[in-house]
């Protein structure tokens, strides 16, 4: 197993209930994403992330304040064993998998959060939306 200090993508499922699972250098599985209708955003974005985490990108986020949120583990009742990384709508899901150190979890999750960021204004200046519709293409 060559690269073993590159992330990795594994698509667990082909189809139209396809999930992605990022995994890190060290081959655990980290990031997730839900299963959900975008699986066309899914395919691209998950390709972005992959990139930009081997090639060690740590972008400004261009959007912090809309846009995207991050649920930390341990609001609430119960724990949760991940960071949930959700747009507004719901429509597109990712979950950080618990490494048992908060403070690594939650640096991922906001790296993550900005590559998304990044991703989706990249993809607007290039690609402008005509409709505010549903969907995210």
């Amino acid at each position: 197993m060559s690269s073993s200090s590159q992330w990795t993508l594994f698509i667990a499922r082909p189809g139209r209930e396809r999930q992605h699972i990022i995994r890190d250098p060290h081959g655990e599985p980290r990031i997730i994403f839900g299963e959900d209708d975008g699986t066309r955003i899914n395919d691209h974005l998950a390709k972005y992330l992959v990139e930009s985490l081997n090639a060690g990108l740590i972008p400004e986020d261009p959007n912090p304040d809309e846009g995207w949120f991050l649920d930390s583990p341990g609001e609430g009742a119960e724990p949760d064993p991940a960071i949930l990384i959700c747009d507004p709508d719901f429509e597109t899901r990712l979950e950080i998998l618990d490494s048992e150190i908060p403070e690594v979890d939650q640096a991922l999750g906001r790296k993550v959060v900005a590559l998304i960021n990044t991703y989706f204004m990249q993809n607007e200046v290039s690609h402008p939306i005509a409709s505010s519709g549903g969907c995210l293409l």
